[in-house]
């Protein structure tokens, strides 16, 4: 490894160890994993519905991100109750962090659409392997064994409207954001707002013709320490049965989408990442797997949904 590759590993390395933990992982696939981002798309597939993604970023870069994540949502009480559940694992450098969240949304049916309230609650833990990164002064008591692993609650929120041919949300995936105090060797609840990570969604469905759609669609979020950045996509859907997509995320990477729909019950989908970023000669490039599974008792083959 030479001199600048080692320079890049060492910032992932720290940015995994330092950073606020709380982070809403990063998925190219995000309209069908919905409850990471937003809390109010529990039941809006108005089926029970399962989605399994996988990710791995930036392949070959050591200590890169890899996200896994399981989502579980269904409509209840006469579909005015949205419940789910989501499981996820991130892992960047030497931080790592599980976590586990319910949901709950409320839908309000409107002539043309549904306005959902949605509102999360779970707990994560956090972990750092310090005693794995490679230092010069072995006798550096703060490397010297892994950071104690800390259970910490959380909380989301969210609002999401939408029809069958538009839909627009607003939320915030973490309400609180905690960060390692290296005095105290623990993670401390951070007070300051710019921890948060506000998000705002939107999408169109346009028909083509009876066998083509094309679907818009967009993701901005925003950090004041960081700024804002957007994920801007769109869809070609071809026959209801495959989507070919493309995406742009803001001074990080150009995204290719496939996804296969062999039955209205499943889906299956890829997504790969080319990188933008100064780091992006460095790896080769960042790798989703995503599969979704409706259960049958209400399966839509008339009118089928398209986020």
């Amino acid at each position: 490894m030479n001199l600048r590759s080692s320079i890049l590993t060492w910032t992932i390395v720290f940015m995994g160890a330092w950073a606020n933990a709380q982070h809403t992982p990063l998925t190219s696939q995000y309209l069908f994993n919905g409850l990471l981002i937003n809390s109010a798309y529990a039941g809006s597939r108005d089926v029970l519905a399962a989605n399994l993604t996988y990710r791995q970023q930036w392949v070959g870069f050591s200590g890169a991100p890899s996200t896994q994540v399981f989502s579980i949502h269904s409509p209840v009480n006469k579909k005015k109750v949205g419940l789910g559940l989501m499981l996820f694992n991130d892992r960047i450098g030497v931080s790592n962090e599980t976590g586990f969240f319910t949901n709950y949304a409320y839908r309000i049916r409107f002539p043309k659409g549904k306005l959902a309230f949605g509102i999360g609650a779970g707990v994560t833990m956090l972990r750092g392997d310090w005693h794995t990164v490679a230092i010069q002064q072995s006798e550096d008591a703060a490397f010297a064994e892994p950071t104690r692993s800390a259970w910490r609650p959380n909380f989301s929120s969210g609002v999401y409207y939408y029809t069958k041919s538009w839909f627009v949300g607003a939320s915030a995936p973490f309400l609180l954001a905690h960060s390692y105090n290296t005095q105290e060797r623990g993670w401390m609840i951070s007070s300051t707002r710019t921890d948060l990570q506000p998000m705002l969604t939107g999408g169109y469905l346009w028909k083509i013709d009876q066998e083509l759609k094309l679907k818009p669609s967009a993701l901005v979020r925003y950090r004041p320490e960081s700024g804002v950045q957007a994920d801007l996509s769109a869809n070609l859907i071809i026959k209801d049965k495959v989507w070919v997509g493309a995406s742009y995320r803001t001074n990080d990477a150009v995204i290719g989408m496939l996804e296969v729909l062999p039955t209205p019950q499943w889906r299956f989908g890829y997504a790969y990442d080319i990188g933008l970023s100064p780091i992006s000669r460095y790896h080769s490039g960042s790798h989703e797997l995503m599969v979704q599974y409706e259960f049958g008792y209400r399966i839509r083959v008339r009118d089928p949904r398209y986020f």
